[in-house]
């Protein structure tokens, strides 16, 4: 895993790349020493990293060269960079995927076979007994931008339960945070995700249960991959999900709760559209 000697070089890459993407410097692909895989900041990146690592090797054959892991500190910086092109491999959440390949020529190549399933999880001993309890309360996601985030707060907006209205909005930037704040008694809920509840450490996930369960998304993650690799998407697509058919990428899957990596269609991506539609339209009603 080359994580640190990765860290050491991301404020020049990041600066060199938003120059580059303004038209002031030429590419700076050169400059790129090795392929980035980034993971969608949605744990803490030490945990993210634990959880993708096994997957460097993979896209390393692949490519003929080692791959570096990366996360971003929160989401908004994660979409930053990955529109400045500084990410070339990504694990993504729905809606940004979307955005990926809809504005920025990325190219799907694997999605997961469970769904997105949003949760609105309480601690076990609170006394709310539905979703309409968290009125007059605070409620935590791990970003308001966030796919699991974007599909309960539209859930809760339909049965009227307005955030900042109804019910304050906590942004915690990962689910291991949301949920320490649940236990911590600053909010009332939180919104994470089953498969979130498999990935952080079981002695927290214990202490919580479900208040109510949201709409589901099509998948937890979509890998896609940045326009320059365009020509290898199919190579790698291959590699993932016959990783995920071996005893190593059965592990990898079963400790992320992933169930298993199949190919994400045009048509279901596509059908994702809708929600970039509720994203778009959350950011507009908080300016």
């Amino acid at each position: 895993m080359q994580a640190d000697q990765r860290w050491t070089r991301r404020g020049f890459l990041a600066a060199a790349l938003t120059a580059s993407a303004a038209g002031l410097l030429p590419a700076v692909a050169s400059a790129r020493a090795r392929p980035v895989f980034a993971v969608v900041p949605y744990l803490p990146t030490r945990r993210l990293v634990e959880l993708y690592a096994p997957l460097l090797p993979v896209f390393s054959a692949r490519l003929g060269q080692p791959v570096d892991i990366a996360s971003a500190p929160d989401y908004t910086e994660h979409l930053r960079r990955m529109r400045a092109g500084d990410y070339d491999i990504v694990a993504d959440s729905l809606i940004f995927a979307r955005i990926a390949q809809r504005e920025h020529g990325h190219v799907p190549i694997a999605r997961t076979l469970a769904p997105l399933e949003p949760l609105l999880v309480v601690p076990v001993a609170s006394a709310l007994t539905g979703p309409h309890d968290i009125k007059g309360r605070a409620l935590a996601v791990t970003d308001r931008t966030a796919a699991l985030a974007v599909i309960g707060l539209r859930h809760l907006r339909d049965r009227n339960l307005v955030p900042e209205r109804d019910f304050r909005l906590l942004v915690s930037n990962s689910h291991a945070n949301s949920l320490h704040r649940l236990l911590a008694g600053e909010v009332a809920a939180a919104i994470v995700s089953r498969t979130a509840l498999t990935q952080v450490a079981a002695d927290l996930a214990a202490k919580v249960r479900v208040l109510a369960p949201l709409p589901t998304g099509l998948s937890a993650v979509v890998y896609h991959v940045a326009p320059r690799l365009a020509a290898q998407a199919p190579a790698l697509s291959a590699a993932l999900i016959d990783f995920a058919g071996q005893p190593a990428g059965q592990a990898f899957v079963a400790a992320l709760g992933h169930q298993g990596l199949v190919p994400a269609t045009a048509a279901e991506m596509q059908a994702l559209d809708p929600l970039v539609v509720e994203l778009y339209y959350q950011q507009r009603a908080t300016e």
